[in-house]
């Protein structure tokens, strides 16, 4: 434990309300598990359904044989609304071109209305808001769909609502003395093609968003759909400050993960009249966090340095279960790829000439303590237990007490490097989220990780994690590389490891660790590998018999002098010189 004094300053240590007024398939699976019952407004639930209503109320009704599960399940909101409004959900096929679909206030809309507000109204509580207050959370990040005050094209199928619950939750924030930044989780078109922006698309891209309107980028003008985000972020910030939220609402996240394929200057035209917005509407003093199209290191060049930007964040979502070759590591392997590849991830941003901003500096709103299962290779069997049995893939799963140690030093050192104390360039971070449904995703689930003791209590807000949890390499030199606490789903294969295109080439990684010590004042440093330690001793040997054979030759005609000639320094620099560049190249 380090005992350094506290620093002065202050973290965010927040948790996500996800899957509440965005809807996500793998937060809330028996909710997207739709029957012929839910199609014509005769709502059923099934057995320990995380939103149903009490059982004690008129509302709760549980699912029976005679409930059929339609032949397709939803994958997002759109097509959720979609079949609660058509009977079904369009195929895929159907969906890439819905330009001409027009959907209108009929009953339908008034099904998934009602089937909208008993989620809002029973997925979140106040004892959830009261117990990650009383773990130690400060702040929660509320993902907002663009669609909550009416913004909806006719050619979408999205039910605005959910605002008067938003309400609630402010005041249950503020009765609890948490802050709440929501964020502008949803664009027109999908800036992601994720299902958590609303609408899976085909592929994972940007363009439905900055290249929709030919005409618009061919004059310079902003496309329509990014001209129609900014009229949505004035319309909520203002009914923000409209519905006196700004005591509770003290930042507000622009727009979460635009893809990288975006057009650079669209999207940073886009964040500077976002800015401009969010700052009239809720106070000139909002915190605004912006997305970093998943490459930090492309905003070190200026953007938001200015004193005028203090209070501004990029923002970084770090995720090790989402490819191969990062789930495809030992415990201990995990956990040096947070301290060493992660870490470097995290302190690469945000410079100017090369020092700190005095403007934008960064944050990390998304994280989990998930480490080695896929969560979309999972998500088709979940579904299909629904559909099959009745009941949700893996719903009782249970953790080892291996794994839970484990996920405790995994949260641990996720905490101190995010919170990057040596730079000073981070303000906090937002754990990814505060509850899951079943026990499949287990991992994602704050809450329960707080019950079962894998997610300690969070330190006060004025001392940094490393301070009660020591350094990031501290954590991992208390792992165990215990091989047994690894799940990996799906199982590894040469062919999915080949194809990753996020291959591991840390030493730290690929040593376990093994590579580190503590040097004379107390600092884990990397220590060279064994075989690097030959090739600089080779070279060494080389140079020194190099530099005696040279000074050895003797001979007037050349110019060659004898090494009695000569001081013994000489011959040392020549071999520093040689093992010095060595060493150079080699970093």
């Amino acid at each position: 434990m380090n005992e350094s004094p506290p620093l002065a300053k202050e973290w965010i240590r927040g948790v996500n309300i996800g899957g509440w007024l965005v809807l996500e398939r793998y937060i809330t699976p028996y909710f997207f598990a739709l029957t012929s019952c839910h199609l014509r407004g005769d709502f059923r639930f099934f057995p320990h359904q995380i939103d149903a209503p009490p059982p004690t109320s008129p509302l709760y009704k549980p699912i029976t044989d005679e409930c059929l599960p339609i032949s397709i399940y939803p994958v997002d909101e759109w097509t959720l609304m979609e079949a609660l409004q058509n009977g079904s959900p369009a195929p895929a096929s159907a969906r890439s071109d819905d330009r001409h679909h027009h959907y209108d206030d009929s009953s339908t809309n008034q099904i998934a209305q009602q089937y909208l507000d008993i989620h809002y109204d029973n997925f979140l509580t106040f004892k959830d808001v009261k117990d990650l207050k009383a773990n130690g959370v400060t702040h929660l990040r509320v993902p907002l769909g663009h669609w909550i005050l009416g913004d909806v094209a006719a050619n979408e199928p999205y039910v605005p609502g959910g605002w008067k619950y938003f309400i609630r939750l402010i005041d249950w924030c503020r009765q609890e003395g948490l802050q709440v930044w929501p964020d502008l989780h949803t664009a027109p078109g999908s800036q992601n093609g994720f299902d958590n922006s609303g609408h899976l698309g085909a592929t994972m891209t940007c363009h439905g968003w900055d290249q929709n309107d030919n005409a618009a980028n061919a004059n310079g003008a902003l496309p329509h759909n990014v001209q129609r985000t900014l009229r949505i972020l004035q319309n909520i910030t203002a009914t923000i400050a409209k519905d006196q939220l700004t005591d509770v609402i003290t930042g507000f996240g622009i727009l979460n993960e635009p893809f990288s394929d975006c057009d650079m200057d669209i999207v940073r035209k886009f964040y500077d009249a976002a800015f401009e917005i969010v700052r009239k509407n809720i106070g000139p003093t909002t915190s605004v966090y912006v997305g970093d199209m998943f490459d930090s290191g492309r905003w070190n060049d200026g953007f938001w340095a200015d004193e005028s930007h203090e209070g501004t964040y990029l923002d970084s979502h770090i995720y090790q279960s989402f490819h191969a070759h990062t789930r495809d590591l030992s415990p201990k392997q995990h956990i040096a790829l947070v301290c060493a590849r992660d870490h470097i991830a995290v302190v690469e941003c945000c410079y100017n000439s090369g020092r700190a901003t005095k403007g934008i500096q960064r944050i990390f709103t998304e994280w989990s303590a998930s480490f080695d299962q896929s969560v979309g290779y999972q998500v088709p069997a979940l579904m299909n237990g629904i559909a099959e049995n009745g009941v949700a893939e893996k719903f009782d799963r249970q953790l080892s007490n291996e794994r839970k140690e484990f996920l405790r030093n995994f949260v641990e050192a996720q905490m101190v490097s995010y919170e990057a104390v040596e730079p000073g360039e981070s303000k906090g971070w937002f754990y990814w989220n505060f509850k899951i449904e079943g026990g499949i995703f287990a991992e994602w689930d704050f809450l329960r990780g707080v019950r079962e003791g894998w997610i300690p209590k969070l330190p006060d807000k004025d001392v940094s994690s490393q301070q009660v949890f020591g350094s990031c390499y501290d954590v991992l030199y208390q792992t165990k590389d215990d091989w047994n606490v690894v799940e990996e789903i799906p199982s590894p294969s040469n062919e999915t490891l080949a194809n990753d295109l996020n291959p591991i080439d840390d030493d730290v990684v690929l040593s376990h660790g093994s590579n580190l010590r503590k040097n004379g004042n107390g600092q884990w440093v990397v220590q060279p590998s064994r075989l690097f330690e030959i090739e600089v001793c080779f070279v060494a040997v080389c140079a020194i018999l190099g530099a005696i054979f040279c000074m050895t030759r003797r001979g007037t005609k050349r110019g060659y002098i004898g090494i009695d000639n000569l001081e013994v320094n000489e011959v040392i620099k020549h071999v520093d010189t040689s093992v010095g560049s060595f060493s150079s190249s080699e970093d």
